[in-house]
């Protein structure tokens, strides 16, 4: 069987020893436009948008499992196929130590379909040894693995090393939605040129300014380039910033957490989590009744884009009648395409804004 590679969409989190036990998430700021600390917590969900000709795919990265001595996470992607038509659906299991974690020096983040779940002496991203170094000094050693195939067997192409240095002293930051809100996330910048005997390569990283978790947001390098476009973690029940809550005080709900298959209305895995929020909320409220409408990027034809729509908006009307029981009079859909821009679709991150459902209450 052919294996299939997953590059640049499985960056990790860094937690310092006995911290990987499991994590409460943070209170919910009372000021909702509060930059929001993103909790290391089993059900943590990092979204990464791809771009390709025939237009963006999302990989979504979950936490599985958290122990004293490391994590578990579950990478996957609908991408399209290497054939030109079609898609291929990878996911990929990975575990982490709570020592390499902390103190790694060694950049592994491109992985096969039938490789190892462990590589020893690596982390998929950066440890919190590196964010220290920047934080402190500027500068930081690293080594990136570059990640290949021959006869169907993973291979270390090339081992580049080197130091990145901190970009400017001022204090930056990258919007990411966050939990179906906009903010503005902490980053350090850092570049570097990383080598080994046969020459050096350019690398750019944006990371989360926090070493217990430093999510790499934004990183470019040879023949990759990354972008979280979404993160999601549980909140609380009490959190103010649930669907019922917004439906009930604006009688409108923008969603993010419904994913789609690539360039389809096919409904993916992950998005039970949030069905389940919107039949909960339809359940506590027998008299509410719901217009669900899908948006999509600029991607793709004016007719081909309000068509997928309108069918993902069906989509998920289809999935609440049927798996949820929730009657199907008091649904309705439709769709705008890419007529109702919330961001510029010129970046991924524009344009994951511009891919949504929103929920609104007649």
């Amino acid at each position: 069987m052919r294996l299939r590679l997953l590059a640049c969409i499985l960056y990790a989190f860094a937690s310092t020893g006995a911290a990987m036990a499991a994590v409460a998430p943070a209170p919910v700021a009372a000021n909702p436009a509060a930059t929001p600390r993103i909790p290391f917590v089993v059900g943590l969900t990092v979204v990464r948008a791809t771009t390709d000709p025939r237009g963006d795919y999302e990989g979504l990265r979950v936490i599985d499992a958290i122990s004293p001595t490391g994590y578990s996470t579950t990478v996957s992607a609908e991408a399209p196929a290497d054939s030109g038509s079609g898609t291929v659906d990878i996911s990929v299991v990975r575990h982490v130590t709570a020592a390499d974690q902390r103190d790694a020096r060694k950049m592994r983040i491109a992985f096969h379909s039938g490789d190892a779940q462990q590589y020893t002496g690596t982390v998929p991203g950066f440890s919190a040894a590196i964010v220290d170094d920047l934080r402190k000094t500027g500068r930081a050693r690293l080594v990136y693995q570059d990640i290949g195939a021959l006869f169907g067997m993973t291979m270390v192409k090339r081992e580049l090393s080197g130091t990145i240095a901190r970009m400017g002293g001022a204090a930056k930051t990258l919007p990411v939605l966050v939990n179906d809100r906009r903010v503005q996330l902490p980053v350090i910048q850092a570049k570097g040129r990383l080598s080994d005997a046969d020459g050096g390569e350019d690398f750019e990283f944006h990371v989360l300014d926090d070493p217990a978790n430093p999510i790499l947001l934004r990183s470019r390098g040879p023949g990759f380039s990354s972008n979280v476009v979404k993160i999601e973690y549980p909140e609380p029940t009490v959190s103010p910033r649930t669907i019922e809550h917004e439906l009930a005080a604006s009688r409108k709900a923008e969603v993010y957490g419904i994913y789609f298959a690539f360039a389809r209305a096919d409904l993916r895995p992950q998005s039970e989590t949030v069905l389940r929020e919107i039949a909960a909320a339809l359940k506590q409220h027998p008299d509410w009744t719901l217009r669900i409408d899908g948006h999509t990027d600029s991607i793709g034809g004016d007719a081909a884009n309000l068509d997928l729509s309108k069918r993902r908006a069906a989509a998920v009307k289809a999935a609440l009648v049927k798996r949820y029981a929730i009657a199907g009079d008091r649904l309705s859909s439709g769709g705008f395409g890419e007529s109702q821009p919330k961001a510029d679709n010129a970046t991924p991150e524009g344009r994951a804004l511009n891919r949504r459902v929103e929920l609104t209450r007649p």
